[in-house]
């Protein structure tokens, strides 16, 4: 199929470019009768959600840099120890997540050096939080996180590669001389959506797919499962710290008998949630932070 021989061409040669190979992966699983399996590839040519989950490979290590000054002694561009906030901020500040489109990422190398990084400006909030752990008048100004310039290459590669092994496994199964009216009715009998989860998300992983192009997530929080409402709020980067709040909320406030509705503790919660978001002390988008709360807390109420 010259299609599959396109993307394979595409893929094995250094300056071939994957963004077109995934334009014609996209194209390929139309024509292939399996337009469910394009959100990965949607994913990857748009940039993913900025609440959504990355896949591991978009999830790399970062360093953050700022100034440590009194107002009188300065010491530029230093690395500022983070581990300490582990516990009320999880792993944000040691972890980046690259959600960028693989066109922008490809743009973002062209040119590049060994030394060319990805930085990113915090703001003076986390310049508060990062002065805490200084005493005798220092603390910290224009903090930013340092990601370098290989681990966006990296990224690259992981999507080329997994990009490479689905589609040499497909070309395998129907042989490179089958004429092209005849792959899509070989397609219904090979298990294409299993050779596409081994070789994008490796074994072992359950796919959750839907129809037109749209990729669906199912909540797994149940009525009364406290366990599983931590945990949801945990995906989302919500500290220990707010989670307990909550938990107290929740037990000062009467169940609620009406969907939509919750008491005036958690209310008062989730409008400081929404505070957080606003002034980026929440890892999360303002139009998305209400929306996953209010889910979250619903689901656990059984509504």
């Amino acid at each position: 199929m010259k299609l599959l021989n396109d993307i394979v061409s595409l893929l094995i040669k250094d300056d071939g470019s994957l963004n077109e190979a995934l334009l014609k992966t996209k194209v390929l699983l139309h024509e292939l009768g399996h337009k469910e399996l394009v959100g990965w590839v949607n994913n990857e040519l748009a940039g993913y959600a900025y609440n959504a989950e990355l896949p591991p490979y978009r999830k790399v290590s970062s360093r953050v840099y700022g100034t440590v000054t009194n107002g009188h002694y300065i010491y530029p561009q230093r690395v500022l120890l983070v581990s300490h906030l582990r516990e009320e901020y999880g792993d944000i500040f040691e972890v980046a997540r690259i959600g960028q489109a693989v066109g922008v990422l490809e743009k973002t190398l062209e040119g590049s050096t060994p030394e060319s990084a990805m930085s990113k400006q915090y703001g003076p909030h986390v310049d508060r939080v990062l002065s805490k752990q200084y005493t005798g008048g220092y603390y910290v100004e224009g903090s930013y996180s340092h990601i370098a310039i290989g681990q966006l290459r990296q990224i690259l590669i992981e999507v080329r590669s997994r990009l490479l092994d689905f589609i040499l496994e497909l070309r395998g199964e129907f042989g490179t001389t089958v004429p092209e009216e005849d792959i899509r009715a070989m397609a219904t009998n090979l298990d294409v959506e299993g050779i596409f989860g081994r070789s994008v998300f490796g074994d072992n992983t359950t796919i959750v797919v839907g129809s037109h192009n749209n990729q669906q997530v199912t909540n797994t929080t149940i009525k009364n499962d406290k366990a599983a409402l931590v945990d949801e709020l945990r995906r989302h980067k919500v500290t220990q710290a707010d989670i307990d709040a909550l938990d107290t909320a929740l037990g000062e406030d009467p169940v609620p008998t009406v969907a939509g509705q919750v008491g005036p503790a958690v209310d008062g919660w989730m409008r400081r949630m929404v505070g957080k978001a606003i002034d980026n002390s929440w890892d999360v988008s303002i139009g998305a932070a209400g929306s996953l709360l209010a889910t979250a807390i619903q689901k656990y109420y059984g509504f």
